[in-house]
C-alpha cells in the first residue's frame, strides 16, 4: 500500500489548485510578480472547459469596449500568430508553452488534490496523487489558492462554501426561486463536426440513445450548421449532484450525445449527409458545483446596477445566464438571461475565505451567489480574476500578510499593479508615467489619457503610418527602466476574421470547409526599431512584434530613444493607445 509519507515534498510561496484558465493565468500572474508557485491541475493539458479535452469556447463581457485584456489577450494573440486554423491541439500547446515560460512555475500535470493539512485557520500543505507517476506529492506554501471549480479544498480545510440557490429573502434577489435548495446547473458534453466534400455514414452505439423526431430530443436547437450551436445543451445534474454523481452523469451524456447525432445524421434531413463527427467530449463540462464564502458575496442586484466597489480587480459582462436544473430535458432553450450592467466590477473581496486566512480563489467557485455566478463563471471574466487572484497572492507574500491584508493595507498598490499588466478595472483610470514624446499635444494627450482602450464612444488611440519616428526624452539616463508600448490589437476583432462568431474569441465549435485562418490584427505593430542614445554612441534593437502590451528594457544610460514603427500586420497604420518610461 502507497503511503502519503513517502511523497515527493515541494516549497512554493503559492500553491495554485486547479489549471483551468483561472488557475493557469493566477499562476502565470503570480509567478511575473516574483512569487515562487506550485501549479497542480490533474489533466493532462491546460486550460479546463477550454482545453481540448472539453472545448468550450471563451467567452466574457458584451460590448466592443468591454473586451478583455491582460494574460487573457496575451494568450488569445498568441493562438492566433502559431494556430490559424484553430486546432485544439495547437492551442493547448500554447497554454503549456506559456506555463513553461515562467522559471518561477512548478508544473504537476495529472496530480489531483486528495487531502491538506492545516494549523488553526491556516492550510499549511496539500498533498496530490499524480496518476502517470503513481507519486504523491505535497505542497507547502504560504498561502494557497483553489481555482480547481468544485472548491476541492473547501471540504478538506473547513472553509465556509455553498451549494445551490439562494431563495429569494436570503439575498434579496428577485429572481431567486422563492425557496432555497440544492440545485445547480450541469454538466455538458460539447460535440464537434467536421464538414468534408463526400457523404459520410454513422452507425452510432448500441448504447446510445434514439431519438426519432424533435419532440423525443425535447425541441433543442440542432441546427449546427445555421447557428454553430456546440450543443452546450447536452447538459445533466443540475437536479443530481454534479461532483458525487459526475461519472453516472458522465455515461447519461455520451448516451445522449451519440444519439443526438444519429438523429442528425439518419432521423431525417439536417444538410448534414457530407458532415462526419469529429469529436465528443468524453469529459463534460462542468459550470456549478460548490462556492466558497468571502468577505463579500456578489448578488444579482450588484449585477444589475453595477455597483461600484473600491477594491475592484476584475469585472464581467456575460448575462446571468442561468441554466435551467432540468438541462437536456428541459423542453426547448434551456437557460433563463437576465441583463447586467456591462461592465460591472468584481471586487477582491470575493477572491479570499472568509474564515480560512490564506485561502483564495478563481473561477467559477469565487463568493457569490447562484445568480451572480451563473455571470462571473464565463472563462473571460474567470481569468480576469485569476489574474487579479495570482497578483494578489504574489503582494501578500511580498508584503508578509494574509490575503485580507492586502485588502486592508494593499489595495492601490494591487490595482496599480493589474492596470500597469494590461488590466482595465471599472471606475478607475490609469496614470501613465509622464514621457516627452514629439508629437502634437492632441496626440500626446491621447496616449497619456490613461485608456488604454476605447471608451465612452472615444478610440482613446492615435494612428501612425508605417515608418513613423517617435523620438522620446529622458529626463535623467536611463537606470532599470523599460519603454511600455500599449497597442492596438483592434478590440471590433474585424481584421482577425470576417465570421462574427470568430470575432468574440478566436476558438472553433465546428470545421467548416471554407472558414479562413485567422488574421493578426490589422493595425497592430509588427516590425519596429529602437535606437537607443547612449554615453559611447547609439545602440539599435530589432523588434518583431505579436502581442499588445510590451515592456522593452532600456540599457542602462539611455538618454534619448528613437521608436521607429516600421510596419503594422495588416499593412497599414499602426494603433498605439500608450507610450511611456517606466521603472522596473
Amino acid at each position: 500500500m502507497l503511503s502519503m509519507n513517502n511523497a515527493i515534498c515541494h516549497q512554493a510561496d503559492i500553491c495554485v489548485i486547479g489549471g483551468g484558465m483561472a488557475g493557469m493565468i493566477a499562476a502565470i500572474s503570480a509567478a511575473r510578480h516574483g512569487a515562487r508557485v506550485v501549479l497542480m491541475h490533474d489533466r493532462p493539458v491546460l486550460g479546463g472547459n477550454a482545453s481540448s479535452e472539453i472545448r468550450m469556447w471563451i467567452r466574457g463581457a458584451a460590448g466592443r469596449e468591454n473586451r478583455e485584456t491582460g494574460i487573457l489577450q496575451e494568450l488569445e494573440l498568441e493562438n492566433i500568430y502559431r494556430n490559424p486554423t484553430m486546432n485544439y491541439s495547437l492551442w493547448d500547446s500554447v497554454l503549456l508553452q506559456a506555463v513553461m515560460a515562467e522559471k518561477n512555475i512548478t508544473l504537476l500535470l495529472n496530480c489531483s488534490c486528495l487531502d491538506c493539512q492545516t494549523a488553526g485557520n491556516r492550510i499549511t500543505s496539500v498533498t496530490g496523487w499524480q496518476l502517470n507517476t503513481y507519486a504523491f506529492h505535497t505542497v507547502e506554501a504560504q498561502i494557497f489558492l483553489d481555482c480547481s471549480g468544485d472548491s476541492i479544498l473547501a471540504p478538506l480545510c473547513g472553509a465556509a462554501y455553498r451549494v445551490g440557490r439562494e431563495g429569494q429573502n436570503d439575498l434579496g434577489e428577485s429572481e431567486a426561486p422563492a425557496q432555497a435548495d440544492r440545485k445547480t446547473m450541469g454538466n455538458s458534453c460539447l460535440i464537434e463536426a467536421r464538414q468534408t466534400d463526400h457523404p459520410c455514414p454513422f452507425t452510432a452505439p448500441e448504447w446510445a440513445n434514439v431519438y426519432p423526431d424533435d419532440a423525443s430530443m425535447m425541441d433543442k436547437n440542432h441546427d449546427f450548421i445555421g447557428t454553430g450551436v456546440n450543443f452546450w445543451w447536452i447538459e445533466l445534474g443540475g437536479e443530481q449532484d454534479t461532483i458525487a454523481d459526475t461519472q453516472t452523469l458522465n455515461m447519461e451524456l455520451l448516451k445522449i450525445a451519440f444519439g443526438v447525432w444519429d438523429h442528425i445524421k439518419n432521423r431525417g434531413d439536417h444538410g448534414a449527409d457530407n458532415w462526419e463527427l469529429e469529436w465528443v467530449g468524453f469529459l463534460p463540462g462542468k459550470r456549478e458545483s460548490r462556492r466558497y464564502e468571502g468577505d463579500y458575496m456578489l448578488t444579482q442586484q450588484d449585477l444589475s446596477t453595477g455597483r461600484p466597489f473600491p477594491d475592484v480587480v476584475a469585472y464581467g459582462g456575460w448575462t446571468m445566464d442561468n441554466h435551467l436544473p432540468a438541462g437536456f430535458y428541459a423542453p426547448g432553450y434551456s437557460s433563463h438571461h437576465l441583463p447586467v450592467n456591462a461592465p460591472y466590477p468584481i471586487p477582491y473581496r470575493c477572491l479570499y475565505s472568509r474564515n480560512i486566512d490564506n485561502l483564495m480563489f478563481a473561477g467559477r467557485n469565487i463568493s457569490a451567489s447562484h445568480l451572480a455566478m451563473s455571470s462571473t463563471r464565463v472563462m473571460a471574466t474567470c481569468s480576469l480574476m485569476g489574474q487579479a487572484a495570482g497578483a494578489a497572492a504574489a503582494l501578500a507574500v511580498e508584503k508578509t500578510c494574509d490575503p485580507r491584508g492586502v485588502y486592508l493595507c494593499h489595495m492601490a498598490e494591487l490595482q496599480r499593479r493589474l492596470m500597469e499588466d494590461g488590466c482595465y478595472l471599472p471606475g478607475l483610470v490609469r496614470k501613465p508615467a509622464p514621457t516627452q514624446i514629439d508629437l502634437p499635444s492632441e496626440q500626446l494627450a491621447l496616449l497619456q489619457n490613461g485608456w488604454e482602450r476605447p471608451h465612452a464612444g472615444v478610440e482613446n488611440r492615435i494612428l501612425l503610418p508605417a515608418g513613423t519616428r517617435l523620438t522620446i526624452t529622458l529626463p535623467a539616463p536611463a537606470r532599470r527602466q523599460a519603454l511600455r508600448l500599449a497597442l492596438d490589437a483592434d478590440f471590433s476583432r474585424e481584421s482577425i476574421s470576417p465570421r462574427k462568431k470568430y470575432q468574440d474569441f478566436a476558438m472553433r465549435a465546428h470545421v467548416f470547409a471554407d472558414d479562413p485562418p485567422l488574421q493578426m490584427p490589422a493595425p497592430l505593430l509588427r516590425e519596429a526599431t529602437l535606437i537607443c542614445e547612449m554615453p559611447d554612441g547609439p545602440v539599435s534593437l530589432k523588434l518583431k512584434n505579436h502581442q499588445a502590451l510590451l515592456r522593452i528594457p532600456l540599457p542602462d544610460g539611455a538618454s534619448r530613444l528613437t521608436l521607429c514603427l516600421e510596419s503594422s500586420w495588416g499593412g497599414g497604420d499602426i494603433g498605439l493607445y500608450g507610450c511611456e518610461i517606466m521603472d522596473v
